[in-house]
């Protein structure tokens, strides 16, 4: 019975411990631009911004919806895409910049909050792998889903786009050492 009474402190200390970071090891983002979640449907995309959007086809075999959308004071473009089972796979927000320094300012500040709520990607982007990308562009491989912010920075279009990918679509880090 004393070796009892030892051991309960013990195993207090321990449940803390354990309920205090139990939810640590995973990084659950949540998507800025949108309330939408990995449950939400067709119809509750279209109650959330309401209407019923421009439809086209999504790579993932499903439709994409697409609405105009703020983000901040940026007026952009969001997109849901759906897979064939009609679940939702990809949520990304699109804005086409004035100019080179717009599109790297957004991009700067977008990125600054986005390594705020994730921590460093651990891509690398100027790595021989992605030398010919001239672009800026960062990925976060997490369990929960990818993270992708990248840019265009052609003559003829000024393109950011933020994404968040569900588990199911998301890839392996490319430069990861196995």
């Amino acid at each position: 019975m004393k070796q009892l009474r030892k051991l309960i402190p013990l195993f207090f200390v321990l449940t803390l411990f354990s309920t205090l970071t139990a939810g640590c090891g995973k990084k659950v983002p949540e998507c800025p631009f949108t309330t939408a979640t990995w449950e939400s449907t067709r119809e509750d995309i279209a109650s959330l911004e309401d209407g019923e959007g421009e439809i086209y086809d999504s790579i993932y075999g499903g439709v994409t919806v697409a609405y105009p959308k703020k983000y901040k004071e940026w007026d952009g473009m969001v997109k849901y895409m759906f897979n064939e089972e009609n679940r939702l796979v990809s949520l990304s927000w699109m804005y086409e910049a004035k100019d080179s320094e717009d599109l790297t300012a957004v991009y700067e500040l977008i990125h600054g909050e986005a390594e705020d709520m994730l921590g460093e990607s651990g891509f690398k982007f100027n790595s021989e792998q992605f030398a010919e990308l001239a672009s800026p562009g960062d990925v976060w491989y997490l369990e929960t889903g990818n993270v992708i912010l990248n840019t265009v920075d052609a003559s003829d279009a000024k393109l950011l786009q933020y994404t968040f990918l569900h588990p199911d679509v998301s890839q392996e880090n490319p430069q990861s050492e196995k």
